[in-house]
């Protein structure tokens, strides 16, 4: 019976939190489905109450969430994502620091950083973009090298499969830009769950 209530409350409070963010997301002109965005905050609360109840842990996790849903439709928007998105995601990070070891984490932002960097360096169009490398190095932090690392490279393959479909059926060529935060986000909040 308590974890019914707890379930309930857990989910209810984060479409709270999720209502809240829309009406300051279209404040800001940004593109916002309020019901997929609840829809998905409410199966992402309902996972994490049943992988963890009612822990830090799936609080963390929750944050976490929102701070990507938040990131993924500005990027949706704009194509850019705030400052203060990562530092957010690195002061998650010292939450409940016992679930991560200090050297995984700070292994798993190093092997989510190099590669984007690399990219973004010696790509002649710029490849991957500065808000794309800050949030997902700072969510690996968090995640630890296997669920930072194997985060960021789901979020990589659901771009890769998304886009080349999605550039197939609307006939654009694979080599466009395109918002890519959304993607990454996915995949680490899958990465969390590890």
């Amino acid at each position: 019976m308590y974890d019914l209530i707890g379930l309930a409350g857990h989910i209810i409070a984060s479409l709270g939190i999720t209502v809240v963010m829309n009406r300051c997301m279209k404040k800001r002109g940004f593109y916002v489905y309020d019901t997929w965005n609840c829809l998905v905050m409410a199966v992402v609360a309902f996972a994490l109450f049943l992988t963890g109840g009612l822990s830090i842990w799936t609080c963390k996790g929750m944050v976490m969430a929102h701070i990507l849903l938040y990131a993924s439709v500005q990027d949706l928007s704009t194509r850019e994502a705030d400052d203060f998105l990562w530092v957010m995601l690195l002061i998650l990070s010292l939450v409940n620091v016992g679930d991560v070891s200090l050297w995984s984490g700070v292994f798993g932002a190093i092997a989510v950083f190099v590669p984007q960097m690399l990219v973004a360096v010696f790509s002649k169009k710029g490849g991957v973009g500065g808000a794309d490398i800050k949030i997902s190095s700072a969510a690996a932090l968090s995640l630890g090298f296997y669920g930072g690392l194997t985060g960021y490279t789901l979020g990589l393959v659901f771009a890769v499969i998304f886009q080349t479909g999605y550039n197939k059926v609307k006939k654009k060529s694979n080599k466009d830009p395109f918002p890519l935060l959304p993607f990454l986000s996915a995949g680490l909040m899958t990465g969390y769950f590890i």
